[in-house]
């Protein structure tokens, strides 16, 4: 099985991981992005020569699946600095990846400091692109910023149909779009998404007041999981994961035009726009997170959470006890369950959530 990207197979591919690092400078420097996703357990290799059982599972995977080769002609991976997994698979990847590795330094913080600091690595990752593929002008860097940007509000009004036509646009909802539009070239994805508005443009926009939900957050899902719980209940399905709202609900990046903002301002203006995105775990920022799920809980008329306590992820056990004292205060009814990405008991976790779902629906 190879994730490739259709008519485009033969553009030269950057793979990424984590969503504080900005594809639109990886599409400006003339790469296609490509998000490495987890998902496709039993078909990637053996990594235990270079990581061990006890790490996880997701950095297992992603490893795995590039020595399988899921993820065709990667020219460069970009690995963030965000947790000690990831460094891990950074040290795994520059004995492993015949291409090059580039290690991202993501700040904890969001404050004006960290805004400075992500500036300047943004500058010293741009220009290693640059020393890849040619130089960047801020022509061709601000045509990325506005593409992208039309692509990030086109996912916000696909958002708003979930109570309407959604799932026409992809069968797995908000965790399938936001796949999509990580793998596909942003042009593609956005004559797709035009071209669906179009046709759905006498559906109603959902409501607050819609059709109750069920939210899914903790570390990264399989696809296995979301399958099963998309199957299993007739509720809306938002991932609060890196791989559905954190990714999806990242605001549109201003108009940015080349003659009114030197580089350092339009790299400015993305690490500002990337730092104060919806929250992840590994911020110093728990009242963040606190109040980022008391927003969602009320705004998307959750009735009930599925918590994925992912094996060996220490933020997920922390940021589980946040959520875990919100969800409380708002009387809604939790089930946590802790995978290594599919090589757990499916049928006996299936069961559990359909026991979970039976007593609350």
């Amino acid at each position: 099985m190879n994730i490739s990207s259709g008519s485009e197979t033969d553009q030269r591919r950057v793979g990424w991981i984590c969503t504080y690092v900005p594809e639109e400078l990886i599409h400006a420097a003339g790469f296609q992005p490509v998000r490495l996703l987890p998902g496709y357990a039993g078909n990637e290799k053996d990594v235990d020569d270079l990581l061990p059982a006890s790490i996880c599972p997701f950095i297992r995977q992603v490893l795995g699946s590039i020595r399988s080769e899921i993820y065709d002609n990667l020219e460069g991976i970009v690995v963030a600095q965000s947790c000690n997994g990831m460094m891990h698979l950074y040290n795994a990847l520059q004995a492993e990846f015949k291409g090059f590795v580039y290690l991202l330094d993501i700040p904890r913080k969001k404050d004006r400091e960290a805004v400075s600091y992500f500036t300047g690595e943004l500058d010293m990752f741009l220009a290693e692109l640059e020393n890849r593929n040619g130089p960047v002008n801020n022509e061709t860097l601000t045509a990325s910023l506005n593409l992208y940007g039309r692509r990030t509000s086109l996912i916000h009004e696909l958002l708003d149909k979930y109570d309407g036509s959604l799932n026409k646009f992809h069968h797995s909802g908000p965790y399938g779009m936001a796949e999509e539009a990580a793998s596909l070239p942003p042009s593609a994805f956005i004559d797709k998404a035009e071209t669906f508005l179009e046709n759905t443009a006498e559906d109603q926009p959902g409501q607050k007041s819609g059709r109750p939900a069920l939210l899914l957050s903790g570390g990264v899902p399989s696809q296995g999981l979301v399958g099963m719980l998309s199957s299993v209940t007739d509720l809306k399905l938002y991932p609060e994961t890196c791989t559905g709202l954190r990714y999806l609900l990242r605001p549109p990046i201003d108009h940015a035009d080349p003659e009114e903002r030197d580089r350092n301002k339009i790299l400015e203006l993305i690490a500002h726009n990337y730092l104060t995105k919806p929250p992840c775990p590994r911020l110093l920022d728990a009242p963040a997170r606190k109040n980022y799920y008391q927003k969602l809980i009320e705004n998307l008329n959750i009735k009930a959470a599925v918590y994925h306590d992912l094996m060996f992820c220490d933020l997920c056990h922390y940021d589980y006890l946040i959520l875990k004292e919100v969800l409380e205060q708002k009387n809604v009814p939790c089930l946590k369950v802790k995978t290594g990405l599919g090589h757990e008991d499916s049928g006996q976790l299936q069961t559990r959530v359909e026991a979970f779902l039976e007593i609350i629906q």
